[in-house]
């Protein structure tokens, strides 16, 4: 996977642009409002890729939120783990199946829920970029080393790597690399340090499906380290929001 290029220690993102517009047909209806998470979403390569997280706030209603989500790039289908935001306010994963494409490609994204006659529309823009997921072995090895120490700590979390689905890489950059997981229960995402040790940190998260944002994460402060069967550290960490 071509990876994208990194200066000044500032991290380029391929914008995930926060446009919005809404329209509303009757005063009745209950107002809510659109979020997404992250804030930014990386550039992505061909296959079904995990876009963002949507979910909804504003005034309680009895009735749930539909969604529908459109690509401006033909060949590009956009879909929700779920259709609908219920009432109680639950996130949903937004996918994407990515054609393969010969050069850096933009594309813009447009999610729309309503609810009655109340409508509110949220754009995202993104980068496709040519590659391949080629980092699918190196993140079995590291994630494996968390599974196994975390066994008894993350509810319902698998114990080695082989139980998991197959992965997807997330905003793959060149010093810090990303992937993650998608399992019934959780999203398990990994990010490691692209360094030789002491300074290649690895840094794990799990988020449950219906939620916006991890409810745990841990940090090993030697990923190679632990691999080669060395002494290492683990600790507790808050990660904010995942990674696109």
């Amino acid at each position: 996977m071509r990876r994208v290029a990194v200066f000044a220690t500032v991290l380029l993102f391929a914008g995930l642009g926060g446009c919005a517009t809404s329209k509303h047909a009757s005063p009745a209806a209950a107002e809510f409002s659109l979020e997404s998470s992250p804030a930014h979403v990386n550039r992505i390569i061909a296959g079904r890729r995990p876009l963002n997280i949507i979910s909804a706030s504003g005034e309680r209603a009895a009735t749930a939120i539909t969604l529908t989500a459109s690509s401006s790039l033909n060949g590009m289908a956009v879909s929700f783990q779920s259709p609908t935001i219920d009432p109680g306010g639950s996130a949903v994963e937004l996918w994407a199946s990515v054609p393969e494409v010969s050069e850096d490609t933009p594309v813009t994204v447009t999610v729309t829920g309503r609810r009655g006659s109340t409508e509110h529309t949220i754009t995202f823009t993104a980068t496709i970029i040519p590659g391949v997921d080629d980092i699918a072995s190196t993140a079995n090895d590291i994630v494996a080393i968390f599974l196994r120490d975390l066994q008894g700590k993350v509810a319902g979390l698998a114990d080695e790597a082989s139980a998991l689905p197959n992965g997807t890489p997330v905003a793959g950059l060149l010093v810090v690399t990303h992937y993650a997981w998608f399992t019934d229960r959780y999203e398990i995402g990994l990010a490691w340090h692209i360094m030789v040790a002491p300074n290649d940190f690895a840094e794990f998260y799990v988020r449950p499906r219906n939620g916006l944002t991890p409810s745990q994460a841990y940090r090993v402060n030697s990923w190679s380290t632990a691999l080669k069967g060395g002494a290492y550290t683990m600790s507790e960490i808050t990660v904010a929001e995942v990674t696109r």
